[in-house]
């Protein structure tokens, strides 16, 4: 150890580990507290550079090591954040060699793992923490003491609700079930089910529900009982967002508060006047989550110096894996509520089905197509191969027993590897962001498939291809849309790629063109409208045009047909659903599901005045820095010369401008929901679409009716939305600002 001016001792620090949590958390928060790493191990070196390069300037010239053993003699103590299942070897060998530790979340994989550990510090009169940060929170600590102090009451029932969009990490240690030990109970449920714990005591039995199918969960449910006869359930998910809010409840009153933040969402009013260690419910201090990073490491750092125990302790770890562990043990199947239901629809048929024993590649999995169709072929029993470009989006996907490769379509050899002993091809992925990676994308993919005589190939395109629709019947006939607008030119650029490689080069080639795709997950005919219906008023031009709506299901059945049809190949398809409807139905029918408003009708052109206007788009711009790119980007010149420079920038780079400006928009509350002119384009048109040629020559018969297909997605809309639904009813309370908020698309 070596001597500081005011810190006084500081130990020697390596850090195991550099992948996204070390770099954007753990190591911004030693450079807050001012404790510099002597050692940086990863089995990667490039991520040991991303994490020298966050050190502070005196500190980048720390040993880089891929292996934490080469520089055993440079540390006293160790922060550890490599994938779960390597918690508990790595604590080990590190404790038995004299060093201190300091485990992310959670302490290790199994229960035994977590108890040795324990033992051995014990033992060994090491320091062993572990990362359970919310223990940190004001408001975390207020419950227990509520509890404690029986202001409740006897503790009655319970019911802890967290979930988000998963989008993290560059690694696919989270993805696979033998690095990541479990999926979101094992994750986020290390923290969650910490404090319910340590507030409500041991749980005395169980019952617990998981969506894994050999993968690794992203939705569990645990209904149980505590050794105190409370019950309760506590329910986790990682593809919507929930409340993250436990709700308490005693025979004396009762308590909501948020899991992230200092917040008491709603209690008995004796309870929030409550007061522990000088706050009270009305008062909690705000707290970022940086300062509880800070709080955790500086109480390592100071339980190494002094020799006392601060923090979270190895010990207090262990009963989360242990409840964790029994989750497991007992698990039984989670079903979708939609998925739970067999209309007349599915009843009267079976879906079609690939060869037994087909391997098969999809790209865009992570998507809605794509990862309903994955869900459909692992059913069915087929070896699914998903080509990915960002491991962050695979949460759902992970569920499934797939193989998940990282791969750029545009990298031809990796892309050729990937294809290697195929059968079939389905390629559902489009970057919105880039004509020129999509070219690319599909010419990668058909020469891989002509090297490897990949049987079939089918490419999912869009009935907007024939954009501006025609009043009357659409068709394959169809004269071909205007190629003044990037998306119509480039899934049109697209389509001809697939069909000359199918024409001239014997590819069995097919090109199905969905029209208006919707149900569970999909998000721009399912998501997006159930959000703009929730946060404000969506407005329709006058006139009601019609929207040809297909579910989701019907569409899959569509693509596998077509993947094994004779008459499929070198031809495209449209596929629709059996009936046309109003766009004016469409959203009423999701309105209804949510219990939110309908939407309100305005002329033609009053929306087009709306919309227009350069005074309008700088007063949105102010609001929203971001907004301004929206601006740009209506004018197809400089959206242009905007992809021409983005597509020069080298990888990294594209990412970080990608996500910064080109991710999804936070909506705000009261916001009127205006359509942009290609979507007022859309909503006008008396259009209905055809697909006569796919039920002459392909015999299929789509057999959701939309009011079938919303009996579904109704259900999934409950399930996805129900929380944020409430939260934005209690929030309504307060003035709403309606003001025009944009020309949001769909």
């Amino acid at each position: 150890m070596k001597k500081t001016g005011t810190n006084g001792v500081q130990p020697r620090l390596a850090v195991i580990g550099c992948g996204d949590a070390a770099t954007q958390l753990l190591i911004p928060s030693l450079r807050r507290i001012g404790w510099d790493p002597r050692v940086l191990a990863d089995p990667s070196p490039a991520r040991c550079e991303i994490a020298a390069a966050k050190l502070s300037r005196r500190a980048r010239s720390a040993l880089r090591v891929t292996n934490w053993k080469n520089g055993i003699d440079q540390f006293d103590a160790a922060i550890v954040a490599v994938p779960h299942s390597l918690h508990g070897p790595t604590g080990m060998d590190l404790l038995n060699a004299g060093k201190h530790v300091f485990m992310e979340k959670p302490l290790a994989t199994s229960a035994d793992s977590c108890r040795e550990l324990v033992a051995l510090a014990e033992r060994r009169r090491l320091v062993l923490a572990v990362g359970l940060m919310r223990r940190y929170l004001h408001v975390a600590q207020w419950i227990k003491a509520l509890i404690a102090s029986g202001r409740l009451g006897e503790i009655r029932t319970f019911s802890v609700r967290e979930g988000s969009i998963f989008k993290w990490g560059t690694s696919d240690s989270f993805l696979r079930p033998e690095a990541a030990g479990g999926g979101v109970l094992m994750d986020t449920g290390a923290h969650t089910i910490d404090l319910m714990l340590w507030w409500l005591g041991s749980v005395s039995s169980l019952r617990y529900r998981d969506d894994s199918y050999g993968g690794v969960e992203g939705e569990c449910l645990i209904s149980c009982e505590l050794e105190s006869g409370a019950v309760g359930t506590v329910e986790l998910s990682r593809s919507r967002r929930l409340r993250n809010s436990a709700y308490i409840e005693g025979a004396q009153g009762y308590v909501e508060v948020a899991l992230h933040e200092n917040k008491i969402l709603s209690a008995s009013p004796h309870v929030l006047e409550f007061e522990h260690e000088s706050v009270v419910g009305t008062g909690l201090p705000e707290q970022r989550s940086t300062e509880l990073f800070d709080a955790e490491l500086t109480d390592f750092r100071s339980s190494v110096v002094e020799g006392v125990q601060l923090g979270v302790p190895g010990r207090q770890g262990v009963r989360s894996v242990e409840l964790i562990q029994r989750c497991y043990a007992a698990r039984e199947a989670l079903t979708a509520p939609w998925a739970d239901r067999r209309l007349p629809a599915q009843r009267e048929r079976e879906h079609p089905r690939m060869p037994p024993g087909s391997v098969v590649v999809i790209t865009g999995a992570t998507g809605f197509v794509g990862g309903r169709l994955a869900e459909r072929l692992v059913e069915q029993g087929a070896h699914v191969r998903c080509l990915v470009r960002d491991l962050a989006t695979c949460a759902r996907l992970a569920r499934l027993p797939v193989e998940i490769v990282r791969a750029d379509l545009s990298d031809r050899s990796a892309v050729s590897e990937a294809l290697r002993g195929v059968g079939y091809v389905f390629h559902c992925a489009y970057d919105g962001r880039s004509e020129r990676s999509n070219i690319e994308g599909v010419r990668s993919l058909l020469a891989a498939a002509i090297e490897h005589s990949v049987g079939r190939f089918v490419h999912v395109s869009s009935f907007s291809v024939y954009e501006p629709f025609p009043d009357g019947e659409l068709s394959e006939d169809t004269r071909d849309g205007d190629r003044g607008s990037t998306y119509v030119r480039n899934k049109l650029d697209l389509e001809r790629e697939v069909m000359l490689a199918a024409r001239s080069q014997g590819i069995a080639a097919t090109v199905v063109q969905p029209s208006i795709v919707y149900g569970p997950f999909c998000r721009p005919w399912t998501d997006d409208p159930a959000e703009m219906l929730l946060y404000g008023t969506v407005i329709l031009p006058e006139g009601d045009g019609m929207c040809n709506p297909i579910y989701i299901d019907d569409l899959v059945d569509g693509m596998v047909v077509a993947a094994q049809h004779p008459a499929a190949c070198a031809d495209r398809f449209i596929l629709a659903g059996p009936e046309t409807v109003g766009w004016g139905e469409f959203y009423r029918a999701f309105a209804r599901a949510l219990g939110a408003a309908p939407p309100v009708s305005w002329p033609a052109s009053r929306i087009a005045k709306e919309n227009s206007g350069f005074v309008r788009g700088v007063r949105l711009a102010l609001k929203n820095p971001i907004r301004f790119i929206d601006i740009v980007l209506r004018w197809d010149a400089a959206r242009r010369v905007l992809q021409a420079g983005l597509d020069a920038l080298p990888a990294g780079i594209q990412k970080v401008v990608y996500r910064r400006y080109f991710g999804a928009h936070e909506r705000r509350v009261g916001e009127v929901v205006l359509p942009d002119p290609q979507l007022l384009a859309l909503y006008s048109a008396k259009v209905r679409t055809s697909s006569e040629k796919a039920r002459k020559l392909l015999g299929l018969r789509p057999v959701y009716t939309f009011s079938a297909g919303m009996e579904l997605t109704g259900e999934y809309l409950q399930w996805a939305f129900g929380d944020t639904a409430r939260s934005l009813l209690e929030r309504s309370e307060g003035p709403v600002d309606r003001e025009v908020a944009g020309a949001d698309s769909v």
